[in-house]
């Protein structure tokens, strides 16, 4: 089947993709390279189809491609003949558009001038590009002009036309158009040749050639009552199984197709949700953390296991929890910006540990953190971002933290937040028995930020943007043969900005902050009194005792909350 052939079904809805397919990513860097190995004559794989007659949620590929779009589904309710794609959405999608459509309202234009042979095989030889018609118009205009009165130094000549008029032109058309444009442009043999040779070439590899796409179709000519074709679950399984070999999906996209399968309305509402919830902030929340809220708050732990929702009844329970979770979701969000100062998970070691707080809330009869619990969930809070305990094993240690401490409480009808009992997970989790610098050491990054009140929110300009380093130098220190722990230890640490940190370099300490304001050094607790390498360790005493401190006023965590009797450890 040449591609014309296969673009042809795909405007007429034969093909269409099933609701379990992703979004279409590609740039279109990567749209112009695939035209330019179709152009080369490189084969571009396999496309994957089934033929179904089933009821399955699906949606038809766009024309003029917008990145902000929403997609609309269908079903097959009526039982009609489709062809749905399994693997090869973004090249179908990136030809359709190139093609037919629009890329965010640029149309697709080919020099028909390129083509010349180089030695690096790795650059594109065919130049296309994305524009609009009124730039491509004045390019093209700039070169007759020059043709007409030729500049001291020329130009090789460009001439773009649209794909899409390239297909509308029959044999004559071509020749046509290839002789006006050699006279306009005053071209000469070579030239003209190349443009001859230029729109052959694009008229056989996109309507004859077979062979540079090829389509292999599942179930295709069976009759649609046949005991032969592929259920549901057989094609899911063909999708995972296709789709872990090229770009590779995450466990949170398999269990998101499998949602999809059984929830339609799930394909459109948790992407609008994750758009709703990083407004704002720059905490850069997932699907996969909806997801995984889902089943912590649905009670199916935290694991992303498969098998769980091919329960019809779990994901109607799923479903019937969405609503709630959302409102869950959005009121941990505003206790994390509010209460905590925090807008960056990668600060606090991921957002893992979000969910405890979203399952509290859940539960809240205002689904909010009630104004008594503000302080020891704050404190927890902040526990999870230094210790990180869901950094690593995060299904088993969420999932038994929120079965074994937190279902148990709200279940009683018990508000509280289990502060207490979480020390005790941590100090069992990573062997943290004290509040002190072990704690800290834990996430540097975090301490720094509170202590320089920094909210990891994103920066409008790039060389504005928070960078953490060594106050003393790593490399100097390490000459002189001090230890790996002293020299990373948390308070050889400061953040400054990216501008500023490039003109640090390996400068000695007190030459280097001599440049920083007084109110800089006193709020990042910088005595500049020990900046010398002889007093490197009464540095790191002095400062690493200040900045606990300060966290301990700042965040109410003390030596106080690590002292659980016998029975709690029990």
């Amino acid at each position: 089947m040449n591609i014309i052939t296969l673009l042809n079904q795909i405007k007429t809805g034969e093909i269409v993709l099933p609701a379990i397919q992703r979004n279409f990513v590609w740039t279109t860097e990567r749209v112009i390279a695939l035209l330019d190995s179709i152009m080369r004559g490189y084969p571009i794989g396999i496309a994957l189809l089934w033929e179904t007659y089933a009821n399955i949620p699906f949606r038809r590929f766009v024309t003029d491609y917008d990145p902000d779009g929403k997609h609309v589904f269908l079903d097959n309710a009526n039982g009609q003949k489709l062809k749905v794609v399994l693997d090869g959405q973004q090249r179908l999608q990136s030809l359709y558009v190139a093609l037919y459509g629009t890329y965010d309202e640029e149309k697709l234009y080919f020099d028909v001038l390129s083509g010349h042979s180089g030695d690096d095989y790795s650059q594109e030889r065919y130049v296309f590009c994305f524009d609009e018609d009124k730039s491509i118009q004045e390019w093209n205009e700039g070169f007759v002009e020059d043709a007409a009165n030729p500049p001291e130094e020329r130009y090789d000549p460009e001439y773009y036309v649209s794909t899409n008029k390239l297909f509308e032109m029959n044999a004559i058309a071509r020749q046509k158009f290839r002789k006006r444009l050699v006279q306009d442009l005053k071209l000469g043999e070579e030239d003209e040749l190349r443009i001859e040779a230029n729109l052959s070439r694009f008229d056989e590899v996109f309507t004859k050639n077979e062979t540079l796409l090829r389509v292999s179709i599942i179930d295709e000519n069976l009759p649609s009552n046949s005991p032969e074709r592929k259920t549901e679950a057989d094609v899911l399984e063909i999708f995972i199984r296709v789709n872990r070999q090229g770009v590779q999906l995450s466990r949170s996209d398999l269990v998101f197709s499998i949602l999809k399968l059984h929830w339609q309305e799930s394909s459109q509402a948790l992407p609008d949700l994750v758009r709703q919830i990083n407004k704002g902030n720059s905490l850069n929340l997932d699907t996969d953390f909806v997801i995984r809220c889902l089943f912590a708050v649905s009670n199916l732990g935290a694991k992303y296991d498969l098998e769980i929702l091919r329960n019809q009844t779990h994901v109607d329970l799923m479903r019937k929890n969405f609503a709630k979770c959302c409102i869950a979701i959005k009121s941990t969000i505003d206790f994390v910006v509010n209460q905590c100062w925090c807008q960056s998970s990668a600060v606090i070691g991921g957002n893992a540990n979000l969910i405890p707080f979203v399952y509290y809330v859940f539960h809240q009869v205002k689904s909010s953190v009630p104004q008594s619990e503000i302080e020891p969930a704050r404190k927890a809070f902040y526990l999870l971002g230094f210790s990180q305990p869901f950094s690593r094993y995060a299904d088993s240690r969420l999932g038994a933290f929120l079965r074994n401490e937190m279902k148990p409480l709200l279940e009683a009808g018990d508000s509280r937040f289990p502060f207490d009992r979480l020390v005790v997970w941590v100090r069992y989790w990573e062997r943290i028995h004290s509040y002190g610098p072990e704690l800290l050491q834990g996430n540097p990054t975090l301490a720094l930020h509170l202590l320089q009140r920094h909210t990891g929110a994103a920066v409008q300009y790039a060389n504005n943007a928070p960078e953490i380093d060594h106050i003393f130098p790593r490399s100097t220190l390490r000459k002189k043969g001090v230890d790996h722990a002293k020299i990373d230890h948390f308070a050889n640490f400061w953040i400054l900005a990216k501008e500023k940190n490039a003109n640090k370099n390996n400068k000695h300490p007190a030459e280097y902050f001599k440049n920083v304001s007084a109110k800089d050094m006193k709020r990042a607790l910088i005595d500049p009194t020990l900046l010398d390498y002889r007093r490197y360790s009464s540095f790191l005493n002095a400062r690493s005792k200040r900045i606990l401190d300060a966290i301990t006023k700042q965040v109410g965590l003390s030596e106080a909350d690590f002292r659980i009797d016998d029975v709690m450890e029990a």
